[in-house]
């Protein structure tokens, strides 16, 4: 089984304040398809408008799911992205490492956010 990761956590972690276009069951097979979570990573590292709607869509929601920790979400969307998060860190450190530097490149929400995988 491919591991879970951090980047779609993210659209998995989100409150009904955001409209997704697709349900978790989505979300959970792009995290067990390689090919397909790729195409994600290098659109959410990408500076262009992705072809794939989805990942737009999530490319758009990153920067605030990272700067809040996930703020609007509930509880249960709080844990799932904080393991998600926590296998992204551990199996693809490189990745995480670009994608926090992206989205947040002064490192004011890396302090608290590894405090909150931590805890």
């Amino acid at each position: 089984m491919k591991p879970v990761y951090f980047i779609l956590s993210l659209t998995m972690t989100v409150t009904l304040a955001y409209e997704l276009m697709y349900d978790d069951t989505y979300y959970e097979s792009i995290l067990k398809n390689e090919r397909l979570f790729n195409g994600l990573l290098e659109c959410l590292l990408s500076d262009d408008v992705c072809s794939n709607p989805v990942f737009q869509q999530l490319k758009d929601l990153s920067p605030e799911i990272i700067e809040t920790i996930c703020g609007k979400c509930t509880e249960k969307q709080k844990m799932n992205f904080k393991n998600s998060t926590v296998k992204f860190k551990k199996d693809r450190p490189v990745d995480y490492d670009h994608v926090l530097t992206k989205y947040d490149p002064e490192n004011k929400f890396r302090g608290p956010l590894e405090d909150f995988l931590n805890s």
